[in-house]
């Protein structure tokens, strides 16, 4: 699964860019796709407890100067159960474009 989170921000330059400023003034810069790797973290979690920690992941802040405008977080509610969670910064993504 992280893979294909990886092989998804790998095709699509706005996933991967980030936003340095250099003396004082952002501008774009887009990585490599070796770069770009989100990475996909695994939360143990219940049903119970999921909610708070969507919640705590949707609301988490970009640092567009070093952080992709995608995150991705996996939480395993049992062995065989698990929630995908997306958040894409409207930078990279507005409801027109989805």
């Amino acid at each position: 699964l992280e893979d294909a989170v990886t092989d998804v921000v790998a095709r699509h330059e706005s996933l991967r860019t980030v936003f340095p400023a250099v003396d004082g003034v952002p501008h774009q810069r887009v990585l490599d796709a070796d770069e770009a790797r989100t990475g996909l973290p695994v939360h143990e979690t219940t049903e119970a407890g999921l909610p708070a920690l969507m919640a705590a992941a949707r609301d988490r802040r970009f640092d567009l100067a070093t952080d992709l405008p995608l995150r991705a977080d996996l939480f395993a509610l049992a062995p065989d159960e698990h929630v995908l969670h997306l958040v894409l910064h409207h930078i990279a993504g507005d409801g027109w474009s989805l």
